[in-house]
């Protein structure tokens, strides 16, 4: 599966709140890692390599800003405090940041 949709589904991309395709290739530009061959991203023999988990982390972290405001019940008397997609963004964040991987370097 190809990075980009791989983090549609890791970030549910197109629920409320929702992330764009610009959202989310922002994304992936940002979690680039150096290739299994030394090369960086800004070298034309790269090979696309990214953290996943830390664009996760951020998609999430953008959706819970872009809820931070709701506060209302929705629809009325439905029992749903949109509040609580705020609380489900950040949780779905920490789920995310648990899963990166830790390097540590031996001498």
């Amino acid at each position: 599966m190809e990075p980009l949709e791989k983090l549609k589904q890791m970030t549910a991309w197109n629920l409320d709140p929702t992330l764009t395709e610009d959202d989310l290739g922002e994304l992936l530009a940002s979690a680039a890692l150096q290739d299994i061959n030394g090369f960086a991203p800004a070298n034309e023999e790269w090979t696309p390599t990214y953290d996943l988990n830390a664009a996760a982390v951020a998609g999430w972290l953008i959706k819970a800003g872009r809820a931070s405001s709701l506060v209302e019940v929705d629809p009325p008397e439905s029992g749903i405090l949109t509040s609580k997609v705020f609380d489900n963004c950040r949780a779905m964040a920490r789920v995310y940041a648990a899963k990166r991987k830790v390097s540590v370097a031996i001498r």
